[in-house]
């Protein structure tokens, strides 16, 4: 995993993870690393391709149907860019939550391991996710990136003894509680999320 920022090499890195991502995780286990250097070098680019997708497809969308927008007084543009932008931040809240969750359940399945373990390992398990949704670009075919989150369970699968250790007989109950983990994280900070975002639709139409 790339210890400095480099957007193509962390490109490089998260391809190889998918082409190949038993060998990747082996190579890299235990290579230095920190929370921060992680979540700097790796998620923090990863999760752009999202951001920048549903920014450039939303605001695509609603050009091809701009009176839409011009009828809200724009406020269906600043929805737009602001969706994209809380998507961003949320994804690396939901990656670094769900890291924590995990290294602090490790000792219930048999797993002594660290937080950048842990942390490495969401990492990777949301990969596939983050490459996948370039798909939003066009937003009609924007749903198909869920096949980006069942190949991440996959990486997680593999990747829970790899990096974290856990004796074998243990991995499939560890990969359902992160997996509850994770739809829980994702409920609550999307709901905030949410409501935060039509609030400010609904200030902007109305002021």
């Amino acid at each position: 995993m790339p210890t400095r920022f480099n957007i193509v090499g962390t490109f490089k890195h998260a391809i190889d993870l998918v082409r190949g991502p038993a060998s990747v995780m082996q190579a890299y286990r235990d290579t230095d690393s920190s929370v921060n250097s992680i979540m700097i070098n790796y998620v923090a680019i990863l999760a752009a391709i999202p951001f920048i997708a549903l920014l450039i497809g939303g605001l695509w969308y609603y050009g091809i149907f701009g009176y839409l927008g011009f009828a809200l007084g724009g406020a269906i543009y600043g929805y737009v860019i602001t969706s994209a932008i809380l998507g961003y931040i949320l994804d690396l809240v939901a990656v670094f939550v769900v890291a924590y969750i995990t290294w602090k359940l490790a000792p219930n399945f048999g797993t002594n391991t660290t937080q950048v373990k842990a942390l490495k390992l969401t990492a990777y398990a949301f990969t596939p996710y983050f490459l996948a949704s370039i798909l939003n670009i066009i937003p009609f075919i924007g749903f198909l990136s869920i096949l980006g989150l069942l190949y991440g369970l996959y990486v997680l699968y593999l990747g829970i003894p790899i990096i974290l250790g856990t004796p074998q007989d243990k991995v499939i109950t560890y990969l359902i509680v992160i997996v509850v983990a994770v739809f829980i994280v994702y409920a609550i900070i999307y709901a905030i999320a949410f409501g935060a975002v039509a609030l400010a639709f609904f200030h902007s139409f109305v002021v």
